[in-house]
């Protein structure tokens, strides 16, 4: 078959990996200069760093099969950082569960039973019993009001806005497993893995690997409109040329299908308008000094205007980037929120002081330079419920496929789940060959 794909980050370089491992012929449009989506990078001191933070967990086995498969999986470092906690007016340790135990913003009971129900949770291996409850509703009932009133909450609102409430407990839970997962064997650290030379290698051995095999891989190529399926149409319109294909795989978010696909479609794309979302925007700061000892400081107070900051060169030693210090400035965020319209100058004016609230020898000056990196569709909103919203694969469109954040449930999204349904929308492809095929 002749497969167009919109979207060249890990999901669509993974897809067209697997489709030409099958025998398909592959073009691939990107509507940036490079590929990777949230994988791009910026150069600090010669040395790439991704402009949206990841890492990997020990348990991300079909990311780390993949760089196998690509040559890169020696690229690839386990680290055992330290994690932080800020909340009323100070910064805990949060990385063992002693500095659990210790967690002086908690009463001694609410500690306990935070640690209890946790552990209860985590034994659970079942989370189908969760996915019509919601996490605000169900998880006080597991670690206590207190405990989910002043960590869980905050959480669930560091990554979802107001939509908060609705989250699925089915996706909390997923999320306790995975940190718990990657545990070292005495539990006192997490284990998170990082590419030697960034996420950039695996972006570039995939874009290598499938335009070596005779893959087509346009950049700069922004698609204009999702024509398969209609009568008298091509399959797509990339700057104002037809493309002919015989299936279609938009690995876009929904809010960006459902521009694409034309009028006619307007009953399936209001399906799809089910599923909110929220956007990520993240600043990546070069700093002349070391904030703190850990890695990953949450953030437990709404009042300030981030969910979380991320010392990256705690993870990773600072000399690999000429020294430099850098800070990422994690934030969920509604799609109309204004930082996404704000320049970035101003942007992170707007950070320094509450910085410097969490970290208080932190001054405007120590900023050496800065990236505002905004993705107004990052993370759908997981919804109790949501296992029955669930975009399939294959849509009702003869020939149109999704394969998207969208699909990766009950885990939080993460490269590792991109490469998942990759695999699996390649499968479904291939099953449906014969159908497609019959009818092109």
């Amino acid at each position: 078959m002749n497969i167009a794909i919109i979207g060249a980050g890990i999901t669509g370089l993974t897809l067209a990996h697997q489709l030409l491992e099958q025998g398909h012929a592959v073009a691939v449009f990107e509507a940036a200069p490079r590929p990777g989506g949230e994988l791009a990078t910026v150069d600090v001191g010669g040395e790439p760093i991704e402009r949206f933070y990841h890492h990997l967990f020990t348990h991300d086995r079909h990311i780390i099969a993949l760089a196998n498969e690509l040559g890169v999986g020696e690229r690839l470092e386990w680290l055992e950082p330290q994690m932080g906690y800020y909340a009323q007016g100070r910064v805990y340790p949060f990385t063992s569960p002693l500095d659990l135990l210790r967690f002086g913003a908690l009463s001694p009971w609410a500690r306990l039973r935070l640690g209890l129900g946790t552990l209860r949770l985590q034994r659970t291996r079942d989370y189908r019993q969760f996915e019509d409850q919601t996490a605000a509703a169900l998880m006080p009932r597991y670690v206590g009001r207190e405990a989910f009133d002043a960590i869980f909450a905050d959480m669930l609102h560091a990554k979802f806005a107001d939509r908060w409430p609705s989250v699925s407990m089915a996706w909390m839970w997923a999320r306790l497993m995975a940190r718990a997962r990657t545990r070292t064997p005495d539990k006192r650290r997490e284990r998170l893995g990082y590419f030697r030379g960034s996420f950039r290698v695996i972006v570039d051995a995939l874009a290598s690997s499938v335009t070596s095999r005779g893959a087509e891989l346009h950049l700069g190529a922004p698609v204009q409109t999702i024509g398969i399926g209609e009568p008298n149409a091509p399959a797509l319109r990339v700057r104002g040329q037809p493309v002919q294909a015989d299936a279609v795989v938009a690995t876009v978010g929904l809010p960006i299908i459902r521009r694409l696909l034309p009028a006619s479609r307007r009953a399936f794309t209001d399906t799809l308008a089910a599923t909110a979302y929220v956007g990520a925007c993240v600043g990546l700061l070069h700093i002349r000094e070391q904030l703190s000892g850990y890695y990953w400081t949450n953030i437990g107070d709404r009042r300030l205007p981030f969910a979380g900051l991320i010392e990256h060169t705690n993870l990773v030693e600072p000399e690999r980037y000429g020294g430099a210090r850098l800070l990422y400035i994690s934030n969920y965020l509604p799609p109309e929120h204004e930082f996404f319209h704000l320049d970035d100058e101003t942007l992170i004016d707007r950070f320094v002081d509450p910085i410097a609230h969490v970290f208080p020898k932190f001054r405007r000056d120590h900023i050496v330079h800065g990236w505002i990196s905004r993705d107004p569709v990052a993370q759908p909103v997981i919804e109790a419920g949501y296992q029955r919203r669930k975009p399939p694969y294959a849509s009702p469109i003869p020939g149109f496929y999704i394969c998207n954040t969208s699909q990766i449930y009950p885990e939080d999204r993460g490269t590792n789940y991109n490469v998942r349904i990759a695999k699996q929308c390649a499968a479904q492809l291939q099953a449906d060959e014969p159908a497609l095929t019959s009818t092109a």
